[in-house]
C-alpha cells in the first residue's frame, strides 16, 4: 500500500509528523514544568509527542484527520503540574463494587478508585471517585486513539457469560473485575507515558466525567462529520483492510533480531501462563471440593451431638474447628480464582497487546521497504529508458507496443520519450523523499518500540511480584490461622482432660478419706 500511495503521488505529511514527534525532545524523560491549568486550558506542549495519533494507519495515508491535543477541562487552584510526571508518586487502588439504580432497567455496577498522588496538578494528596466499566472502557478507547505508539495496557473482556446469565451483579463476578481494573489502573500508572496522560489524571479526578465523555464524543463526531474526514472515510476503510491484508502475507526482507527475540519469549511466556493457568484452575478445584468436604463434615459432626451427649463439648468444638477451616479454604480458593488466576488472563491479554505493537513495527518496516523496492523499479525503468536508442519509446515488448500505439497516434516518439523521462525523474525525486521519511519514521517507531518493550518487562515483573507476593500471604495466612484453630481445639482437649482427670482424684480422695475416717476411733474399725 505505500507502494501504491506513492504511484499516485500521495506524500503522506503524516509520516514527517511520526518521526517529528517521536524522536523529539518532548519524548525525554523529565519535561520542562508545565504550565498552571485552567479550565479551558489546552495540554502543555511537552504532550503534543504523546497525546496525537501520529501513526494511524489512515494519517500514514495522508487521509487522516487533524490530531487533536488533550484538554483538562477541570479547575485547579493556582496549582501547576508536577516538574517530572516520572518520578512522582501516582498510586491507584479499584474495588468496593456497588450495584446503582437497583431495580430499573439501567442498573449498573461502579467501582470505587482511590487516588494516592503527589502530582501537584490533584487538588488533594488522596482522593476517590467512582466509576463504572463503561468509563473505563472510554478511557481506553481514547488512549488507544492518543497513544497508537505504545502497548496500551487491554481491559478485561466484557462478553463473559454472566451477561448471558444475569449474573454480572454476583459477587464473584464483580470482584473479578474489580481485580481486573485495578490492575489496568496500576499499569497505566506504572507506565511512564501514559500516567502522564491529561485524559488520565482527569479520570482519576474529575466528578464531572460524564460530561467529559459527552464533550469528546461531540468533538469526535463532528470531524468524522466534516467535508474532509468524510471524503476519504471509504476509502480509507478499503485501504486500511486491503494493507492489513497484504501485511498479513508479507514479512520485511530484513527482520531485526531484537524484535523476533521480543516475539518468541512473548510467545513462550503466553504458552507458560497457559501453562500455570491449567495447574491454578486444578488447584481452585480442589480448594473448592475441600471446602465442601469440612462443611459437610462440621454438619455431620452438629447431628452426633444429640446422640452423643457424653462428649457434647467435645463434637461442638471439633465441629466449630472444621467450620472454622472451611471458611479459611473458601477465602483462600476466592483469592487464588478472582485475584490471581484473573491475573494470568490480564497478564495474557497485555503479551496481546505488545505483540499487535510488535506488528504495526513490522508494518512501518514494511512500508520503508515496500517503497524501497518501487523507488529501485522506478529507477530501472528511467535508466532504461535514458538508455534506449533516439526515436524508440524504450527496450522490450513493452516498449515495442507502446512504439506501435505512437505510430498510430502519430505521437513523435522522441518527444514521448523525453517527457516519460521528466515524469519518471520527478517521480524519483519525490519517491526518494518518501523513501527518507519513511525510513526516519521507521527507525524512531523502534527506537519507541524497544522502550516500550522495556517498559514492559518492568511492569510485568512488578505484577509478578505483587500477585505471587499476594497469594504467598493468603496461604500463609490461611495455614496460620489452620494451626492456630486446631492447637486451640487440642488445648481444650487437654484442658477437658485435666479437669476429668482433677474430678477423678477428688473423686478418689473423697472416697480415700471416707474409709479413712471409719476405722480413725482407737484404731478400731467402726461397726
Amino acid at each position: 500500500m505505500a507502494e501504491e500511495d506513492a504511484k499516485h503521488g500521495r506524500l503522506r505529511p503524516s509520516d514527517a509528523d511520526v518521526t517529528r514527534e517521536l524522536t523529539s525532545p518532548a519524548s525525554a524523560a523529565s519535561p520542562q514544568e508545565d504550565p498552571p491549568l485552567s479550565p479551558d486550558a489546552q495540554a502543555p506542549d511537552d504532550w503534543d509527542h504523546f497525546g496525537d495519533p501520529v501513526v494511524n494507519r489512515k494519517d500514514y495515508k495522508g487521509k487522516g484527520k487533524a490530531p487533536l491535543r488533550p484538554t483538562i477541562s477541570h479547575t485547579t487552584t493556582g496549582t501547576s503540574m508536577a516538574a517530572d510526571f516520572s518520578e512522582g508518586r501516582l498510586e491507584t487502588t479499584v474495588g468496593s463494587p456497588q450495584k446503582e439504580l437497583a431495580g430499573t432497567k439501567d442498573a449498573y455496577v461502579s467501582y470505587l478508585v482511590t487516588t494516592k498522588s503527589d502530582f501537584q496538578s490533584f487538588q488533594r494528596p488522596e482522593f476517590s471517585v467512582r466509576r463504572r466499566f463503561t468509563d473505563f472502557v472510554f478511557l481506553w478507547k481514547q488512549l488507544s486513539k492518543e497513544f497508537p505508539q505504545c502497548a496500551i495496557p487491554p481491559l478485561p473482556d466484557k462478553h463473559k457469560l454472566e451477561y448471558v446469565r444475569g449474573d454480572r451483579f454476583g459477587p464473584d463476578f464483580t470482584q473479578r473485575r474489580a481485580h481486573s481494573l485495578h490492575r489496568f489502573l496500576k499499569r497505566m500508572t506504572l507506565h511512564p507515558v501514559l500516567r502522564r496522560a491529561a485524559l488520565l489524571i482527569i479520570f482519576l479526578e474529575t466528578p464531572d466525567w460524564n460530561q467529559q465523555m459527552r464533550g469528546r464524543t461531540s468533538r469526535g463526531a463532528s470531524l468524522s462529520d466534516s467535508p474532509s474526514a468524510a471524503g476519504g472515510t471509504s476509502g480509507g476503510i478499503v485501504d486500511s483492510f486491503t494493507e492489513s491484508l497484504l501485511n498479513t502475507f508479507t514479512k520485511p526482507h530484513k527482520p531485526d533480531k531484537r524484535f523476533i527475540e521480543v516475539n518468541e519469549r512473548a510467545a513462550k511466556l503466553a504458552d507458560d501462563l497457559s501453562n500455570v493457568e491449567k495447574v491454578t484452575q486444578r488447584v481452585v478445584r480442589r480448594e473448592h471440593d475441600l471446602e465442601d468436604d469440612y462443611t459437610d463434615l462440621a454438619v455431620q459432626c452438629q447431628k452426633l451431638i444429640s446422640l452423643e451427649p457424653g462428649v457434647e463439648s467435645t463434637l461442638t468444638s471439633f465441629a466449630s474447628s472444621v467450620a472454622t477451616t472451611s471458611q479459611g479454604l473458601k477465602a483462600l480458593k476466592e483469592h487464588t480464582d478472582q485475584d490471581y488466576l484473573t491475573s494470568l488472563r490480564d497478564m495474557d491479554a497485555y503479551i496481546q497487546a505488545v505483540k499487535s505493537l510488535l506488528k504495526t513495527r513490522e508494518n512501518k518496516q514494511l512500508d520503508f521497504e515496500a517503497l524501497t523496492d518501487y523507488l529501485a523499479r522506478t529507477a530501472t525503468e528511467r535508466d532504461a529508458l535514458a538508455s534506449a536508442a533516439p526515436g524508440t519509446s524504450g527496450l522490450g515488448a513493452s516498449g515495442f507496443l507502446r512504439s506501435k500505439v505512437e505510430d498510430l497516434r502519430g505521437i513523435d516518439h522522441e518527444q514521448s520519450r523525453r517527457q516519460r523521462l521528466r515524469k519518471l525523474e520527478v517521480e524519483i525525486e519525490r519517491l526518494t523523499n518518501e523513501v527518507e521519511q519513511a525510513k526516519k519514521t521507521s527507525e524512531a517507531f523502534d527506537e519507541h518500540t524497544v522502550k516500550e518493550v522495556k517498559d514492559f518487562e518492568r511492569i510485568k515483573a512488578l505484577e509478578f511480584r505483587d500477585t505471587l507476593g499476594a497469594l504467598a500471604e493468603r496461604n500463609v495466612e490461611f495455614f496460620k490461622r489452620t494451626v492456630e484453630t486446631w492447637e486451640g481445639f487440642l488445648e481444650g482437649l487437654e484442658r477437658e482432660e485435666e479437669e476429668r482427670r482433677r474430678e477423678r482424684e477428688n473423686e478418689r480422695q473423697v472416697q480415700v478419706t471416707g474409709s479413712g475416717g471409719e476405722r480413725s476411733e482407737g484404731g478400731e474399725v467402726v461397726a
